[in-house]
């Protein structure tokens, strides 16, 4: 695993908050696990890799990375209080979620917790179990990069 505290400068952090929390819609009904319809839903928003902003984040995280990766999915998760995520693998090699702002922790199945920390970015294995726990009070928003490693170490 990969753990990146402060990920972005705290300005760049504080605009990419208020870009994704107030200015882009959230879509409301998705689920970890998309086949239980008793799981919880919560908001997902899929975000353009072609956007100056986003492309910015991807080419810091494949440099963060130093592997030769695609980045396949980018999506920000929102979830209020109430909406835990349920336990679920990703497609891909290694998934990246960048802890953007509230609470709630992060947890691997048979692993320790991780606390949702703002401007943390985490990197694991996409097989592993996993899921998001809801906040206790306001939003908690993620943005995940679902990516798979196509080749050998960059020489970045």
């Amino acid at each position: 695993m990969i753990t990146i505290e402060d990920w972005l400068e705290k300005d760049l952090c504080d605009f990419l908050e208020q870009k994704l929390l107030y200015e882009t819609p959230h879509y409301y009904g998705h689920r970890s696990l998309e086949k239980y319809e008793d799981v919880n839903l919560f908001y997902k928003t899929v975000l353009n890799q072609q956007d100056n902003l986003m492309s910015f984040l991807i080419s810091k995280l494949r440099k963060n990375l130093n592997e030769k990766s695609e980045i396949f999915d980018l999506y920000m998760n929102v979830q209020h209080p109430g909406m835990d995520g349920a336990f679920h693998t990703d497609p891909g090699d290694l998934t990246c979620l960048y802890m953007l702002t509230g609470e709630g922790d992060f947890q691997i199945k048979n692993e320790e917790s991780i606390s949702f920390k703002k401007n943390k970015l985490i990197c694991f294995d996409a097989k592993k179990l996993h899921r998001g726990l809801a906040p206790k009070k306001g939003a908690r928003i993620t943005v995940v990069f679902k990516t798979e490693i196509i080749g050998e170490k960059n020489d970045r």
